[in-house]
C-alpha cells in the first residue's frame, strides 16, 4: 500500500474530522477539543475520547489507542488499516479515482471546506444509496422522506444490534466542491416530515401524527382515511421538523405510551397552536405496554380503531398526562385553571345489590353458592336466572311459556353481561356453582321420565363471532346431518328434531365486540334478531343458513377497562347495547381457599329446580294478575321514560326487559300467571342492571355527534345534503344514516321528503318538540326489524 494513499485520506477528513469521528462513534459528544463517548462502540459516556484535531485517541476501559483517523477506522471495524484507508475512501469520495489503484501517486487537493451540503430534492441522477453502514452492516429497513411531489429528500435507516436498534439519517449532498454522495448526514433544520405525498393528496382528510416511520406506516394502514405523518429524529426531535404544511388541517396526535411520548406530544401541541385548525391528543390506556405504539401487537380487546375515537383537547389531555407521569408536572401545570372544591368531586357508588331480586328457590342457592366463596352474588343470580331461561323454552317448535305485548312474542330469553371492575372481579366464580346446579346427578331417573323433560339445552363456551356462526348451531338439520352426526358421535343422546335450545357463557365479551368492528360482520345484526324473536334469514348469495324460533341466551363476560376500548358509538347507540342487563360485579369477601357446595344442600335445591322447569316448559301464553297488571300500569310512564346518552341508548329497553325478568320470576315460582311478587322481584333486578349500566356508561357523555346534529338543527330545517354540507362531509353515510333514524324514532326530529322541485324529491330534517316518548315501540314488529337492519 503506498504510504500517500495513507496521507491522501487523511488529509482529505481532516477538515471532516468531527463529522467522521460521530459517524464511527455515534451517540457520543463533543467536549471542547474532544469527542467523548462510552466505548468504540458510541454511547453515552466519557471512558472513550478522540481529538477531533488529529484524529488521535484511546479507550480507557479497554486499553486500545490509535494515532489518526484511519486508526480507529481500523479498531471500529475490525480489519487493517490499508483496508480502512480504502473504506474511508469510499465512504467520503476522497481520491476516488487514485484509493482504488495502488500505483497511483497523484496527491489529491483537500476540499475547501468540512461543511455538507444536502441536494434536495435528490436528481435521477444520483446512484442507489448504500444498503451498508461501515459500522452497522446491512440496513434492516428504511423509509424514504418525499416531498408533496414524491420526490426523493432524504433516508431513514433502521439497523438491528444486539443491544438495540438504531435509526440513523441518509441524505445526498456533498462537502463543498466534492462530488455529490452519500452521506449518514441529517437534514438541515427544519426537517421535512415523513408521509407528505399522502398529505397533499388527501386535502380534506384529519392528520394523525406519531413518533417514528414504522409507527406512521401502522397507523396509515390502521386509519387510511388519515393522512399519518411523523417527524426525524424522534421525540427529542420535535422542535427541530417543518409543520408548516399541517396548516389550517385537523390533527389528532397520538403518542408512545411512556413518558417521553407524552411529552412529545405536549410540545407538539404547543408547537401547531396557531398552525392546525384543531388539535386533539390521543392518550393511549395504561393497560397497554410501557412505550407500546402503533407498530406494536394490539392487546386483545384493544382496537385503534375504536380507541381514536377517546382524543381529547390539549387541556383535558395535560391533566391526565400529569396524574401518570407526575414528573411532567412541572411543564404541564396550569397555574391559571381553578382548584375544583372538594365539594363539587362527584364519586359514584358501588350499586347495591337486593335480595328481592332472589326470592324463593334462586335466593336458597344464592346464599348456598355464596356463603363461602368469593363470588357477587348479583352476577351468581343473573347466571341462573340466564341458565333456567335456556332450559324452558324452544324444546320444541314453539312451544314453551311466552308473552305477548301487543302482537309481539316475547319469549323468556334473556342476554347479560357481566362487568368487573378489573381482571380480580371474580366474574368466572358465578358460572361454576350455577353449572353444578343444572346438573342432574341428584335427581332420580323415575322422576325425569315422569316430568318428561327433553334434554338438558346445549351450551357453548364461545367465543360470539358471527351471527352466520350463530345461525348454524341452531339451524334445522336434515335426517342426512342428524344420521350423519350420530354416526360420527354414537355416543351422544339424540335429541328431539327442532330444539333450537343454546346456552352461550362466553368469558371473553371482548372478542366478540372486536368481531362487530370487521367490515361486513354480522354478529351485532344476529344477536339482535336472536333476542327479538329467534329469527334469522340474511340475504346472502352463498350459503345462506336461516333459522325460525331460535331460543339463544347469552352470559358473558368483560372488564371496564375494555368495555372502554371495545363498544363503539354505532354499537351503543343501535340497539346491540340495550339487548343486554349489564351487571356490575366484583368479589364479595376474600376467601383463601373455598370450599364447594356441600351437596346435602344442593340435592334438594337441584331437583325442585329440574321440577320446576319441567313445569315452565309446559306453559303457553302467559299473563299478568290483575293486581299486577295495575301496578305495572302505576310504573309504566317511570320505566318507559326517555335517556338521553350513552347510559340512555343502554337501558332504553327497559319495559321489555323489565317484563321478560317478571315472566322468569313466575316461571321459576311454579306459577300460571305472573303476580305482584314477581313484577317486585323483576323491577329489583332490573333496577341493579339499570344502577350498573349507569355506573358503567354514566360518565361517558352523549354522543357528540348528537349534540352538534341537534345544535346545527336549531337554526332551522335542513335537507339532508345540506346537514352533510354542515359537517363538512367530514361524517360518513354510515354513521349519520343510524343517528337520523334513532331521532327521528325518538320523534326528536321529523324527516319528510319535499317534492316540489324538478328530480328527486329532498329530504328535509326538522328539530321538533317531543310530546310523546314511547321507546322503541315495543308492539310495532316491523319497526324492530328495521332497526335490526341498520
Amino acid at each position: 500500500m503506498n504510504g500517500n494513499i495513507f496521507q491522501e485520506v487523511k488529509d482529505g477528513l481532516q477538515s471532516r474530522l468531527p463529522d467522521v469521528v460521530q459517524d464511527l462513534l455515534p451517540g457520543g459528544r463533543v467536549s471542547g477539543k474532544e469527542y467523548l463517548c462510552a466505548s468504540l462502540q458510541g454511547g453515552s459516556g466519557e471512558s472513550c475520547r478522540t481529538n477531533l484535531e488529529t484524529g488521535k485517541g484511546s479507550d480507557f476501559a479497554s486499553g486500545d489507542a490509535w494515532g489518526d483517523i484511519i486508526g480507529l477506522a481500523a479498531k471500529v471495524w475490525n480489519i487493517r488499516q490499508g483496508e480502512a484507508a480504502r473504506e474511508l475512501g469510499k465512504q467520503y469520495g476522497i481520491g476516488t479515482a487514485q484509493v482504488f489503484r495502488p500505483q497511483a501517486t497523484s496527491s489529491s487537493t483537500p476540499p475547501a471546506t468540512a461543511t455538507f451540503t444536502p441536494i434536495l430534492p435528490v436528481p435521477p441522477s444520483a446512484p442507489e444509496p448504500p444498503r451498508r453502514h461501515p459500522q452497522h452492516g446491512q440496513y434492516s429497513q428504511s423509509w424514504r422522506y418525499e416531498d408533496e411531489q414524491g420526490r426523493t429528500l432524504a433516508y431513514a435507516v433502521r439497523f438491528d444490534l444486539p443491544d438495540g436498534k438504531a435509526v440513523l439519517p441518509l441524505s445526498y449532498g456533498q462537502y463543498g466542491s466534492s462530488p455529490p454522495q452519500w452521506a449518514w448526514k441529517v437534514l438541515p433544520e427544519p426537517r421535512p416530515l415523513y408521509g407528505l405525498p399522502k398529505l397533499a393528496a388527501m386535502p380534506d382528510a384529519s392528520v394523525l401524527l406519531v413518533e417514528g416511520e414504522k409507527t406512521a406506516d401502522a397507523a396509515q394502514a390502521y386509519f387510511p382515511h388519515h393522512a399519518a405523518l411523523t417527524w426525524s429524529g424522534g421525540s427529542n426531535a420535535v422542535g427541530k421538523a417543518d409543520f408548516s404544511p399541517l396548516q389550517g388541517r385537523n390533527v389528532i396526535i397520538w403518542p408512545d405510551n411512556d413518558e417521553p411520548g407524552f411529552a412529545a406530544a405536549l410540545e407538539l401541541a404547543r408547537i401547531l397552536d396557531g398552525t392546525a385548525q384543531s388539535i386533539a391528543i390521543i392518550q393511549p390506556p395504561d393497560t397497554l405496554p410501557d412505550g407500546w405504539d402503533l407498530a406494536d401487537q394490539t392487546e386483545p380487546g384493544f382496537l385503534p380503531q375504536v380507541h381514536i375515537r377517546t382524543a381529547m383537547s390539549e387541556k383535558d389531555f395535560t391533566q391526565k398526562a400529569a396524574k401518570r407521569y407526575p414528573n411532567l408536572t412541572p411543564s404541564v401545570s396550569m397555574p391559571d385553571a381553578p382548584t375544583p372544591e372538594t365539594e363539587d368531586i362527584t364519586i359514584k357508588e358501588w350499586p347495591v345489590f337486593s335480595f328481592d331480586a332472589c326470592p324463593g328457590i334462586l335466593g336458597e342457592f344464592v346464599r348456598l353458592a355464596t356463603r363461602d366463596s368469593e363470588a357477587d352474588p348479583a352476577a351468581v343470580a343473573i347466571t341462573a336466572l340466564v341458565r333456567f331461561c335456556a332450559e324452558i323454552y324452544g324444546h320444541a317448535p314453539d312451544q314453551g311459556p311466552h308473552l305477548y305485548i301487543g302482537e309481539t312474542v316475547h319469549a323468556p330469553r334473556l342476554f347479560a353481561v357481566i362487568c368487573g371492575n378489573s381482571s380480580k372481579a371474580r366474574k368466572g366464580t358465578s358460572r361454576h356453582p350455577v353449572t353444578k346446579l343444572f346438573g342432574r346427578e341428584h335427581c332420580y331417573l323415575a322422576d325425569l321420565r315422569e316430568w318428561g323433560l327433553p334434554l338438558p339445552a346445549r351450551e357453548s363456551g364461545g367465543p360470539l363471532s358471527t351471527g352466520e356462526g350463530l345461525a348454524y348451531h341452531v339451524r334445522d338439520e336434515s335426517d342426512e346431518e342428524r344420521e350423519r352426526r350420530q354416526r360420527q358421535n354414537p355416543n351422544e343422546p339424540i335429541r328431539e328434531k327442532g330444539d333450537k335450545r343454546l346456552m352461550i357463557q362466553d368469558e371473553e365479551f371482548a372478542s366478540g365486540l372486536t368481531c362487530t368492528k370487521r367490515e361486513g360482520n354480522t354478529l351485532s345484526m344476529g344477536l339482535r334478531c336472536f333476542w327479538d324473536d329467534g329469527d334469522y334469514a340474511p340475504l346472502t348469495k352463498n350459503n345462506p343458513v336461516t333459522v325460525k324460533g331460535a331460543h339463544i341466551n347469552i352470559i358473558t363476560h368483560i372488564t371496564m377497562q375494555e368495555l372502554a376500548v371495545c363498544l363503539g358509538d354505532v354499537q351503543a347507540f343501535n340497539g346491540f347495547g340495550n339487548r343486554f342487563l349489564w351487571i356490575c360485579a366484583r368479589r364479595s369477601k376474600l376467601v383463601a381457599m373455598p370450599p364447594r357446595m356441600p351437596e346435602t344442600e344442593l340435592a334438594p335445591i337441584q331437583r325442585e329446580l329440574w321440577r320446576r322447569v319441567a313445569q315452565a316448559q309446559k306453559r303457553g301464553a302467559m299473563t299478568m294478575t290483575a293486581s299486577a297488571l295495575e301496578m305495572w300500569e302505576g310504573i309504566y310512564p317511570e320505566i318507559s321514560r326517555e335517556h338521553t346518552g350513552l347510559a340512555g341508548s343502554i337501558i332504553n329497553r327497559a319495559e321489555a326487559q323489565a317484563q321478560r325478568l317478571a315472566l322468569v320470576y313466575a316461571l321459576l315460582d311454579g306459577q300460571e300467571h305472573i303476580d305482584v311478587p314477581h313484577l317486585k322481584a323483576a323491577l329489583a333486578m332490573w333496577g341493579y342492571a339499570q344502577d350498573s349500566a349507569l355506573y358503567i356508561f354514566g360518565d361517558r357523555s352523549v354522543d357528540p355527534l348528537e349534540e352538534k346534529l341537534l345544535e346545527i338543527l336549531k337554526q332551522g330545517p335542513l335537507s339532508a345534503t345540506d346537514l352533510s354540507a354542515a359537517f363538512s362531509r367530514n361524517i360518513p353515510k354510515e354513521r349519520l344514516q343510524p343517528l337520523l333514524q334513532q331521532l327521528e324514532a325518538q320523534q326528536r326530529i321529523h324527516i319528510h321528503k319535499d317534492k316540489s322541485g324538478k328530480g328527486r324529491p329532498k329530504q328535509i330534517i326538522t328539530l321538533r318538540e317531543i310530546t310523546t316518548i314511547n321507546e322503541g315501540n315495543e308492539n310495532n314488529e316491523s319497526n324492530e326489524k328495521k332497526e335490526a337492519a341498520c
